[in-house]
């Protein structure tokens, strides 16, 4: 046993407002509370608002202060789990009950702080507040045990809102009208954005980005209208099909064929020549505004390279993935896509630049590239 250890003295620099009032009571990712610094250290909050996460360090003051400190725990509480020393255990029954947590910084106002995802409950004293650095306070070959698994819904939130500070908000799909949006969907098939935006340029200035006019015109001439988007004759056949479908089923209304049930708005889209799950699944979300989640080559690639594949390959898998693990929410699902497609196109392209991404620190691929 060691002797004479050095006193302390450890003075809260303020306290926390939360809905939180026990401990563990909820999930608390998503969870937003307030820090409220003593009004003397405000000056000392100064450009803490430049960064998106801040580290907090508080007091678990609920902790019965006699109680007795086991040597081991059963992570995470789960009592099937063999005991591990309480020093590699995030459990709060320790020596001296002081919680960490790395949250969002939603904004700063005064001596107050607003933050996301803090597990403090309402009350506890804040001892300290540190700046998160990226590279300085994360580490590329960081390995834990089995037994620590990050929620998945957790990692996929974490990313998001990571693409969302580096690339900000994407504001897709870029359409003047639902009409637009379904015909982009199926000429940006296995080619680039630019040469579809000439496509549609090109229907508009012959007046033909309309359903009626599309089943109007000769095949052929749809064809060369859109040959700036490539496979030209295969997809001026399905453009002439899906405008035959909606003038045969729903009389051009577009509002009916979208206040359709998602599951058979979807069987229904699949049914029309030349559309696919990911063209469907564009239509269904920025045309109609019914929560799905796209998948495309570019999600395939990223998720993969996080190490977040589903063992089963298919397109379902890959949407269950994030459908599974995120509320179900149009806006959510239409960003977070556009974010992966800006990632996917900045640099986690077939060639990756992995060192300017914002991911690479947990990022599976990156880090075993650095083995």
């Amino acid at each position: 046993m060691i002797g004479n250890l050095p006193p302390m003295t450890l003075k809260a620099i303020g306290t926390i407002r939360s809905k939180l009032k026990k401990p563990h009571q909820q999930e608390c990712s998503q969870v937003v509370s307030e820090i409220v610094v003593d009004s003397n250290l405000t000056e000392a909050l100064d450009n803490l608002d430049e960064f998106s996460h801040i580290i907090v360090l508080y007091f678990m003051h609920q902790v019965d202060p006699n109680r007795e400190v086991p040597m081991k725990v059963h992570p995470k509480g789960r009592q099937e789990a063999t005991p591990v020393g309480v020093f590699a255990s995030r459990s709060p029954n320790r020596p001296n009950p002081i919680g960490i947590t790395t949250v969002r910084l939603l904004k700063r106002q005064g001596n107050v702080l607003k933050v996301e995802g803090l597990d403090a409950i309402d009350g506890s004293p804040v001892i300290d507040l540190k700046p998160y650095i990226p590279g300085y306070d994360s580490v590329a070959d960081g390995r834990v045990p089995p037994w620590v698994a990050v929620k998945t819904d957790q990692v996929l939130t974490n990313i998001y809102h990571r693409l969302l500070d580096r690339y900000g908000p994407q504001q897709w799909w870029p359409a003047e009208e639902p009409f637009e949006v379904i015909v982009g969907a199926i000429l940006t098939q296995s080619v680039s954005w630019l040469n579809v935006e000439r496509a549609i340029a090109n229907l508009k200035g012959a007046g033909a980005l309309s359903p009626q006019a599309l089943r109007q015109l000769d095949i052929g001439v749809v064809a060369r209208l859109i040959r700036p988007c490539g496979y030209y004759n295969a997809k001026a056949l399905k453009l002439k099909s899906f405008a035959r479908f909606l003038g045969e089923r729903y009389q051009d209304n577009l509002e009916k064929l979208f206040s359709t049930s998602l599951n058979r708005l979807r069987e229904q889209l699949l049914g029309v020549h030349g559309i696919g799950q990911e063209t469907a699944d564009s239509i269904i979300l920025y045309a109609a505004a019914q929560p799905i989640f796209v998948i495309d080559a570019y999600t395939r690639r990223i998720t993969s390279r996080l190490g977040l594949a589903p063992k089963d390959k298919s397109y379902s898998a890959y949407q269950l993935l994030f459908m599974q693990n995120l509320p179900g929410e149009v806006r959510l699902f239409n960003e977070y896509h556009a974010l992966l497609v800006c990632l996917a196109k900045d640099v986690c392209r077939r060639q990756p630049l992995c060192p300017k991404c914002c991911l690479n620190d947990i990022c599976r691929f990156y880090i075993i590239s650095l083995s």
